[in-house]
């Protein structure tokens, strides 16, 4: 997948001796690194074909379904971050990289660990309906047998539909991958390209080619893996993308491991009929 711009943040963390694969449960200090249980937190929405399209509006459409086993969509706090997400993400879509603020991460990273399981040896902060364990692995092990954990994570995001399928469903899919756990946050938006020429006796449909916002996404990941999330379009852009031969697509990501460690990333795709 090209990318035209990235920005990595790290933050040098050094903990106790982990073993690839092994479940974490964190100290005091790293408590507190992560924001701890924070008050207000959202959920995460992990059901197959869930309908969230009343959690999270957007101009361009709306998130109706995720499907996947390593996590879900974070709902419920876009009052408190959506804001800063959504300006962050548009400076990495035009290029200029982006980090998010530690109040904000600590919302995001609060959520995804108070809805993760606190069965002794994990690092979740949640109740008996809580999901999984977050599984760690990766890190390089230093001197003394400390792991350190100085590497942001890799997020890559695919688009699974052809533009005539959203043309005739008016829906969108995306595949979002991340190679360890935390939290991706993702927006783009999608320009259309040249139009369908009309056959023999009828006219060229005349397309608009404003640009399409799709909704602002926040992904949370219990361990690495990758997640399929749903969007339907409005019915302007169904109709504009269902009319077209090809369309550029720009997405701004980024990816934020249980340790604080950032990486933004401008990528950009073309959609095929």
């Amino acid at each position: 997948m090209p990318t035209l711009r990235s920005r990595r943040v790290t933050a040098l963390l050094t903990i106790g001796a982990l073993s690839a694969g092994t479940a974490f449960a964190p100290s005091p200090a790293q408590g507190q690194l992560l924001g701890g249980t924070l008050p207000d937190l959202g959920g995460l929405v992990t059901a197959t074909g869930e309908t969230l399209g009343g959690l999270i509006p957007g101009a361009g459409g709306v998130i109706t379904g995720v499907t996947g086993t390593v996590g879900g969509v974070i709902s419920g706090v876009q009052g408190n971050v959506g804001g800063v997400l959504d300006e962050t993400l548009g400076g990495v879509i035009g290029g200029g990289g982006g980090v998010l603020p530690d109040d904000v991460l600590g919302t995001l990273l609060g959520t995804l660990l108070a809805n993760s399981s606190a069965a002794p040896g994990t690092p979740g902060f949640g109740g008996p309906g809580a999901g999984g364990p977050i599984v760690l692995s990766g890190g390089t092990v230093g001197p003394g047998g400390v792991v350190l954990d100085a590497s942001a994570p890799r997020s890559t995001v695919k688009v699974l539909s052809r533009l005539k399928q959203v043309g005739r469903t008016g829906k969108m899919k995306l595949e979002v991958k991340m190679n360890e756990p935390g939290v991706i946050a993702l927006a783009s938006n999608v320009r259309p390209g040249a139009t369908v020429k009309a056959k023999k006796g009828q006219k060229t449909a005349k397309v608009s080619k404003k640009l399409i916002k799709i909704p602002q996404i926040v992904l949370g990941y219990r361990k690495a893996g990758k997640m399929t999330v749903t969007v339907r379009v409005s019915r302007a852009a169904q109709r504009s993308l269902g009319k077209v031969k090809d369309a550029k697509m720009s997405v701004g990501t980024i990816a934020v491991d249980v340790w604080k460690n950032q990486d933004s990333e401008n990528t950009k795709l073309k959609l095929k009929r």
